[in-house]
């Protein structure tokens, strides 16, 4: 039944009619939405009946406004654009690396052990022993595959070589306090992470700052938790303290981390486009 004071009940004398209030009278006849629909001469349409029917969801209508805390009391998002957080969140992290036969392996941890037994630091032991050809770098996991083929690819256009190692060596900053096992730069190592940062760079879009020429091969057994009163205790100690080791790259890998540790998501042969 449509409003008129003849089909209403009477009111109580003491009882305000609603329609005398103009907030409520403007509330009943001029629904929010119908005024916002303005006719192409400059009047209103505030025929309920005629008004279009609006879908507050949708935000392609061109002449929709929204109410203040309308998409809190609907329980929908009104941006309905891919959140970067989100995106950022779903990201991992991977790294290029080499890593050393077993027997090597074996001595490089018995070392990260009896560092972290006379000076404390203990984050070095998370990872396993490997050279790193390309720093960590984030990216969506569904480039994995993507990647993974690639990188195999290219290894199979390198050759595999030998590598040594030979005592220990530093880095003193204070923000970035290492100490490793000093890798010999070879013709071979440097040419094959040279060619790696070019590949990356032209086939993924990798920048200069990513992946970087500047490269001192290593294998760590101290850093992150190092303070510098354990620095300043240990390097004396293996300054000049012997270490050699030699061991052959047949393989390059790809490492990802799964929140805990690294773990190996691609192994890619080296020289396997070379005829036998």
């Amino acid at each position: 039944m449509t409003y008129s004071p003849s089909n209403q009940p009477r009111q109580q004398m003491n009882e305000r009619p609603y329609y005398n209030d103009p907030r409520e009278r403007y509330r009943k006849e001029e629904p929010y939405h119908d005024r916002q629909d303005r006719h192409n001469d400059g009047s209103y349409n505030n025929d309920r009946r005629n008004a279009p029917q609006r879908n507050w969801q949708d935000h392609s209508q061109p002449d929709q406004r929204k109410r203040k805390n309308y998409g809190k009391q609907n329980n929908f998002r009104r941006n309905t654009r891919p959140d970067k957080n989100t995106e950022r969140k779903l990201n991992k992290i991977y790294f290029i690396a080499l890593l050393p036969n077993a027997a090597v392996g074996k001595e490089v941890i018995r070392l990260k052990q009896e560092f972290a037994q006379l000076y404390g630091p203990v984050a070095a032991l998370k990872a396993m022993p490997h050279i790193s050809i390309q720093v960590p770098f984030t990216a969506h996991p569904g480039l994995e595959r993507e990647l993974s083929l690639a990188l195999t690819e290219f290894a199979a256009s390198q050759q595999p070589f030998e590598v040594f190692l030979n005592g220990f060596g530093f880095q003193p900053q204070p923000d970035k306090r290492v100490i490793y096992i000093q890798v010999e730069k070879t013709p071979p190592i440097v040419n094959l992470h040279l060619q790696l940062i070019y590949f990356l760079r032209k086939e993924f879009g990798f920048s200069e700052m990513l992946a970087r020429k500047r490269f001192t091969p290593h294998i760590t057994l101290a850093f992150k938790d190092l303070d510098e009163d354990q620095f300043a205790d240990a390097w004396p100690d293996y300054e000049s303290r012997p270490f050699n080791a030699a061991f052959r790259v047949n393989n390059m890998y790809l490492l990802r981390h799964n929140g805990l540790s690294w773990e190996v998501l691609q192994k890619c042969p080296l020289g396997a486009n070379t005829p036998h």
